[in-house]
């Protein structure tokens, strides 16, 4: 891979680890950063089967699955086009982050408000818009 992850991508990810959000990690909340990454540049590079440092939607699809994302394939198409930076339909290793780091924090402001644990959330428009633009429980 050997790219840098863009600043954007960096931040993100930190963000999602900054548990007491004071916009810093201490060494915990680095080494959960670190294996989170680590997980997904794994994920990433058993699905970019021809090495060319791209993946699919239907690749991020099986990816997302995975990691334990019960999403679905029109999901994963809205994601690529999304994420991807060079028109290619696929997603380089930092786009596949940053689109990993949208999805956990948005499952994690979804878990905290899934009381019921049936999948299911009640949400007013604030809080929904709340959880789409701030990516926070």
């Amino acid at each position: 891979m050997g790219e840098v992850l863009i600043y954007e991508c960096t931040v993100n990810s930190v963000g999602i680890f900054d548990k007491d959000q004071n916009g810093t990690i201490d060494i915990k909340e680095f080494q959960q950063l670190t294996a989170y990454l680590n997980q997904w540049k794994g994920v990433f590079e058993r699905y970019d089967k021809d090495r060319s440092g791209n993946i699919d939607a239907s690749e991020l699809f099986t990816a997302y699955n995975e990691m334990g994302f019960r999403v679905s394939q029109s999901f994963c198409q809205m994601v690529v086009t999304r994420f991807d930076r060079q028109g290619k339909r696929s997603l380089k290793f930092d786009d596949f982050i940053q689109s990993c780091v949208m999805l956990r924090a948005l499952t994690d402001s979804f878990k905290v408000r899934d009381t019921n644990l049936n999948g299911v959330i009640q949400v007013n428009y604030e809080d929904f818009l709340f959880m789409a633009i701030a990516n926070k429980p």
